[in-house]
Parts: C-alpha cells; sequence; structure tokens
C-alpha cells in the first residue's frame, strides 16, 4: 500500500484544518484592506487522534505526534481558469513543517521534516456568488510526498457575502472570544497585536481550550498586494476503462453510501493523458453538508468552508501514480473531484 494514499474524508478534514489555521484574515477581493493582515502563522498542533495521524499517511505509528509549523502567507490572484467566467482569488501559505514525536509499533521514535505548500482559491463573481472552489496541497516529505487537488463545483453557486461571520458563534469573555458550541476554541490578542488561537480537533472530545491541541500565533504586518498565480489546471472528461484499484479503492467508503457498480466510460482528471482504470459505483446516499472547522474560521473573521456536493455516481480511477476520483451528477458533469500524484 503507498504510504500517503488518500483517505477519504479524514484528510479532507485535516487538510481544512490546515486551510482554517493558515487563512486567518483572508478577506475578499471586492473589500479593502486598510488593517494589518496576516503573513504568517507559527505554532503547534498535536494529532492527538486516529484519524489525524492516518490523514497524514501515519497509519505506521501512534497517535500524539506534534507538527510545528512556520508558514508565510500571501494573497494571490489568478486569471479565470479554463471554464471559468471571473478571476480567481485566495490564500497561499508555505514553509517547513516538523513532525516529532512519532512512535511505530515497535515503540521507536522518529521524525519527519517536511515542506507545505498549499493554496485555497475561489471563483467568486460580484455578485458575491461562489461557482468553484479549488484546495491545492503539495506536501514534501520524502518518500512520504504527495500533491493533492480537490475541486468543489458549486451548482447552484455558494452565496458568500463581503463578511461572512457570526458573533452568535463566539461568546466574547474576560480571557478573549470562545466559541459557544462545537470543539473548544479560544481566540486571544497579544500584546504585538498578533492573533493567538487555542484551539481542539473536532474529533478529539475529551480536549478543552485550557489545554489544546492546536496553539497558533498569526503574525500581522501591513498589507501586501496579490501574487499573481496561474489558475488551476481544468478538469477534463477521459476514458474509463473497467477494472480493479491497486490497492483495492475505498475512499468511497470514508465520503459517501456507494452501491453497486454500473456501466460507465469516462470520467474526470485534471490529466487529459491519461488512460484510466477504475469503478464507478451508485450514490445511495450524497455527502452530507459539512463545513469542518467553521468555529476556527469564524473565530478569525475568515470565510468558512462548506462541503455539500450532490452527485449520482462516484467513480475511483489510476492511472500508474495518477489517482482520480469524481462525484458526478445525472447529466455527467463533475461536482466534486479529487486528484492525487507523487509530488
Amino acid at each position: 500500500m503507498k504510504e500517503a494514499t488518500f483517505a477519504g474524508a479524514e484528510w479532507l478534514c485535516v487538510l481544512i484544518v490546515i486551510v482554517a489555521s493558515v487563512s486567518l484574515g483572508w478577506t475578499p477581493e471586492q473589500e479593502a484592506v486598510d488593517e494589518p493582515e496576516v503573513v504568517g502563522l507559527e505554532g503547534t498542533v498535536t494529532l492527538a487522534t486516529r484519524d489525524a495521524m492516518d490523514a497524514l499517511g501515519l497509519q505506521d505509528f501512534q497517535p500524539g505526534a506534534v507538527a510545528a509549523i512556520d508558514l508565510t502567507r500571501e494573497r494571490v490572484a489568478a486569471p479565470p481558469c479554463e471554464g471559468c467566467e471571473h478571476s480567481l482569488t485566495g490564500i497561499m501559505v508555505q514553509g517547513p513543517v516538523l513532525l516529532t514525536g512519532l512512535v511505530d509499533e515497535t515503540g521507536r521514535l522518529g521524525r519527519i521534516e517536511a515542506n507545505l505548500n498549499l493554496t485555497h482559491m475561489m471563483e467568486r463573481g460580484p455578485d458575491g456568488f461562489v461557482h468553484r472552489e479549488w484546495l491545492l496541497l503539495d506536501w514534501d516529505a520524502g518518500d512520504r510526498s504527495s500533491a493533492v487537488e480537490v475541486l468543489l463545483v458549486h451548482d447552484p453557486p455558494r452565496w458568500l457575502p463581503g463578511e461572512d461571520r457570526s458573533d452568535a458563534t463566539l461568546l466574547t469573555t474576560e480571557e478573549g472570544q470562545i466559541s459557544r458550541s462545537g470543539p473548544d476554541v479560544l481566540l486571544q490578542s497579544s500584546e504585538s497585536g498578533d492573533g493567538v488561537l487555542l484551539a481542539c480537533l473536532p474529533d478529539h472530545f475529551l480536549c478543552r481550550a485550557t489545554s489544546p491541541d492546536a496553539v497558533l500565533t498569526a503574525r500581522r504586518g501591513p498589507p501586501r498586494a496579490p501574487l499573481s498565480v496561474e489558475a488551476p489546471p481544468g478538469w477534463v472528461e477521459v476514458s474509463l476503462a473497467p477494472g480493479n484499484l491497486s490497492d483495492g479503492g475505498g475512499w468511497a467508503g470514508s465520503l459517501l453510501e456507494a452501491g453497486e457498480e454500473v456501466p460507465n466510460n469516462r470520467t474526470w482528471c485534471p490529466t487529459p493523458e491519461s488512460s484510466l482504470i477504475g469503478v464507478t459505483r451508485e450514490v445511495i446516499t450524497p455527502p452530507p453538508s459539512l463545513a469542518p472547522l467553521a468555529t476556527w474560521f469564524i473565530a478569525l473573521g475568515e470565510t468558512h468552508l462548506v462541503l455539500a456536493p450532490d452527485g449520482v455516481h462516484w467513480t475511483e480511477a489510476e492511472d500508474g501514480d495518477v489517482r482520480c476520483a469524481a462525484l458526478t451528477d445525472a447529466s455527467g458533469a463533475l461536482r466534486l473531484g479529487v486528484s492525487e500524484h507523487p509530488a
């Protein structure tokens, strides 16, 4: 089995944990930015649960490893993608990640040094509607390296006003702003004006903000112009031949309830030259509407992600080291795409 295989919903949630942590202070392109913005993020996140470890390809190690991060953050802008009507905006963060406290089944202690490059982009129209969202991850960790792209197609488009914030989610106390429900989140301000986030992972029920999984400091600085970057590659329809996946698959079980196989000779992937082999199944129960770590986002005045794709067919396919999964609607249009390949 590959060391860093995509692990379905758990992988998505941990990816969003990172996004929630590093997208602090991002404001849509339409809003003027007058106040200092987040320019970096540093601190530690304890991977206290089995899901969090598995999501980073650490199935062979016991829960409890600590990820120390020191990331820089930039706003980014890109021209319209293939098939897009509007320009893209978002954030990019990059920097070193050090995983320590890795204990394998024999009790041996280890560590992993990696570099993270993560981009979250949106196609957002002037009317406030989001048509597409991307999460692009490049995880450089030696033989555990991988590149992952997640594409969400919102149909109908997601309504996103200029400020997506909710004071009802947070309660102001003498200690700072604390979450009313869900995983404990406490937001404090330092004397320097930086933000300090004390937070728990969603599936760590014994965690409290007084002893959090994550202790993160958002460094602030003068606002800067967005960096110009390329738009993500377009997803295209490619041919599909029936066949079993090399590791047996398994993405569907963690994302949705899929039933029997259905005949299909087409699927979606961002690599048009691919000749994919895989399986298409009927979707019995579509993915639920999820807003993982929304409290983290709201605590920092940030736009939170909503995963609510709807489709009738789920296809998992591969071509060598390239892996693509696609959720499609009754007309065959792509609603959710996930691709992975070695970095």
